[in-house]
């Protein structure tokens, strides 16, 4: 089967979407492990969800408009960074029960976008498309918006390292809804997560295997996607989980 330009041209803004998240997510992956609090990422994503589904659930909003494009996006960033800032409060006075609370906010988040798209009649094409993305329907101005945000966290990260306690909740929750607008809530979880786990046991170079990792998750989900004629996040999805069980197992050896 041969690639045709088109196909190319397809591809290519969802490889560099991956690629670009891949920087963000790897590292904050890692310390989301670190810190035990492995459903923070699907509670803060599923509040951006919320925050999106909410504007577009307004009246008489023209979704041509410069509010319609980027009302969503703005709208599903309060929500993020609210949620974030929210369980940063709570992390003194949580303790052991800090998960619990985290998981209820995913479910009572999951379960509010659920009711804002009950009258809709297109609200099962948007859920499906929040949980398991639209990767392939990124193009390039949506990379030109989310480059920054993603390469500025991955920076930002690196240069003030003694300041991470700080900023983790905040960078979290600004690479969030980028990245769920882009890849949807499953993969946003999956590139969290199984590139961290993979590399876990690594003593150096977490991050850079671990970026290594996400990149070829999203290279043979997307092959994968074209040739067997498969959803894209979902492949990338399975292709993340296979290439980070692939390095822990050899890792191993």
């Amino acid at each position: 089967m041969s690639l045709s330009f088109e196909t190319i041209n397809l591809i290519a803004p969802a490889f560099v979407a991956g690629a670009i998240i891949s920087l963000a997510h790897v590292p904050l992956g890692q310390e989301v492990l670190k810190r035990g609090i492995i459903f923070l990422d699907l509670a803060v994503a599923q509040f951006a969800a919320l925050g999106m589904i909410a504007f577009q659930s307004l009246p008489n909003i023209d979704e041509y408009s410069y509010i319609g494009m980027y009302g969503p996006l703005a709208s599903g960033l309060v929500a993020a960074l609210t949620c974030a800032f929210t369980f940063h409060a709570l992390e003194k006075y949580a303790g052991a029960y800090q998960e619990a609370l985290i998981g209820c906010a995913f479910v009572l988040a999951a379960c509010l976008s659920l009711l804002l798209m009950a009258n809709d009649p297109h609200g099962g094409e948007e859920m499906n498309n929040i949980l398991a993305g639209q990767i392939l329907w990124t193009d390039w101005p949506d990379i030109k918006i989310a480059a920054p945000v993603f390469i500025s966290i991955f920076v930002i990260w690196n240069i003030f390292q003694s300041k991470r306690q700080v900023l983790f909740y905040p960078l979290f929750a600004m690479a969030i809804p980028f990245a769920v607008n882009m890849i949807g809530i499953y993969l946003v979880f999956a590139s969290l997560i199984f590139p961290a786990l993979a590399v876990v046991k690594l003593r150096s170079h977490k991050v850079s295997w671990g970026i290594v990792i996400s990149i070829c998750g999203y290279s043979l989900g997307l092959a994968a996607s074209y040739i067997l004629d498969w959803p894209s996040g979902p492949a990338i999805v399975l292709s993340m989980a296979l290439c980070s069980f692939l390095f822990s197992h050899f890792l191993k050896q």
